[in-house]
């Protein structure tokens, strides 16, 4: 059978970052080697910036005056690049797992029964009522009220039938919605996928282990630049500049370094620090309100190491053959 051809135009199409462009989404773009000097993205028309790394982000190709809308996104750009350095697995404040579980190993698997369940620390699959459109609302609420199996949440009219036992009376809209979504998906010819969340909603793909955190980082450089006293005049925790972000450093952990003095020279608060632990609190909604790393709010504790944190016989990266055939 004879392939088919394509035409140079849709071959270009696919090429070009104007096929992924969607302006419902926050995507960042960039552009590499001669393109660059030239100033072309990948749109319609060049862009005025032309240089080798830089990153944008696109609200419109085409605007009413025939341009294309752009901004800067080389701030969030370079604070991912930072993040990546740290190799570290974010927790969310919404799934928060008690102290004895909180090794950052937990794993989804029936050959792991002593683990906790999954349910616990994974959002459920449900439709997010609060992110639908007012069209969208009321065609759920059509589609909630003609179903007569149980009664309907609050604000909803009330059904003939009463609810079933493992639905409380008294259940609010997110309630109803996540045991319409766990009954559709129980029927046997169900076609209906389980959207789960992503853990850290996009910052990490992988999955760090502590050991590989150890060995493959190392301690950064950050600034002590305020100390936060308690009701006795005592030190509790330190407020510290590091990986871009206001970090919390306890009393205890914030060995030897001094906090900055504003005019001194010789007190600039530089000490070496390693991430102890991260909480996404709250991330963005890139899609629909094309929120940026603005909106995310993530609380970070670290601790000083002014020492240096680990020495290794085997100076190579771990897992390259140079580290396998290494002389022990």
């Amino acid at each position: 059978m004879a392939s088919v051809v394509q035409s140079p135009f849709a071959t270009l199409l696919k090429r070009s970052k104007f096929s992924s462009f969607d302006p419902r989404i926050a995507q960042v773009y960039t552009t590499h080697g001669g393109d660059a000097h030239r100033g072309n993205w990948g749109f319609k028309r060049p862009l005025p910036i032309r240089r080798r790394g830089a990153y944008i982000t696109v609200k419109a190709v085409d605007s009413l005056e025939q341009q294309t809308e752009w901004n800067s996104a080389e701030p969030q750009a370079m604070w991912m690049k930072n993040w990546d350095e740290l190799q570290l697995n974010p927790r969310s404040e919404e799934l928060r797992r008690p102290s004895s579980e909180d090794s950052g190993d937990m794993v989804d698997s029936e050959y792991a029964p002593m683990r906790m369940d999954p349910q616990c620390w994974r959002s459920p699959a449900v439709p997010n009522v609060h992110a639908m459109s007012n069209s969208e609302f009321k065609k759920y609420l059509m589609k909630a009220d003609s179903s007569k199996e149980s009664s309907t949440p609050k604000g909803l009219s009330k059904a003939k039938k009463a609810p079933p036992e493992k639905l409380p009376t008294d259940y609010s809209l997110d309630d109803f919605a996540m045991w319409e979504s766990e009954g559709v998906r129980e029927r046997p010819r169900s076609r209906s996928l389980e959207s789960v969340p992503h853990r850290s909603a996009g910052l990490h793909y992988s999955h760090f282990s502590s050991l590989q955190t150890y060995l493959s980082t190392k301690e950064h450089k950050g600034r002590l630049v305020e100390e936060v006293k308690g009701d006795k005049g005592k030190p509790i925790y330190f407020v510290a500049s590091y990986a871009g972000m206001g970090t919390l450093v306890q009393q205890k952990n914030k060995g030897v370094g001094n906090v900055m003095t504003w005019g001194d020279p010789s007190k600039t608060g530089v000490t070496n620090l390693r991430p102890e632990s991260v909480v996404l609190e709250k991330a963005p909604e890139v899609v629909y309100k094309r929120q940026g790393l603005k909106a995310a709010k993530l609380s970070m504790t670290a601790f000083a190491n002014d020492a240096q944190s680990h020495s290794q016989s085997n100076t190579h990266r771990p897992g390259s053959l140079e580290y396998i055939t290494a002389e022990p």
